[in-house]
């Protein structure tokens, strides 16, 4: 069998999906240079169960275009409500909309938790 090329008509994995590295050629933010400022969220990734020290836990990847003077960057945040809401914009193709990564804190103050408004 002769192996044919990728074409427009037939689309490789790569095509589709992506491929298993995010945007490695822009600098990466770290999520606390993030947090309380509104950016464009143009694209996103959501890995899950990621083994490390402290057991499995998903996390998203997103790909930030600030919003002042269009530069480009990444970040990535653990949190649930975060996951959540980037899981479900994935889910019904929405991206891209502006996001704030804020950080929440519970009412009797005892807890802490990051969302995405």
């Amino acid at each position: 069998m002769k192996n044919e090329k990728v074409t427009p008509e037939r689309k490789s994995f790569n095509d589709k999906y992506g491929t298993s590295k995010f945007h490695e050629e822009l600098p990466q933010i770290p999520l606390e240079d993030v947090i309380g400022i509104p950016y464009l969220i143009k694209e996103a990734r959501i890995v899950k169960g990621f083994k490390s020290k402290f057991g499995k836990s998903d996390f998203s990847l997103l790909l930030l275009e600030d919003l002042s003077d269009g530069e480009l960057a990444t970040t990535l945040c653990g949190g649930m409500v975060v996951v959540e809401k980037v899981q479900r914009a994935l889910d019904e193709n929405s991206l891209p909309l502006v996001g704030t990564i804020v950080k929440v804190t519970t009412g009797d103050g005892a807890n802490e938790y990051y969302d995405i408004t």
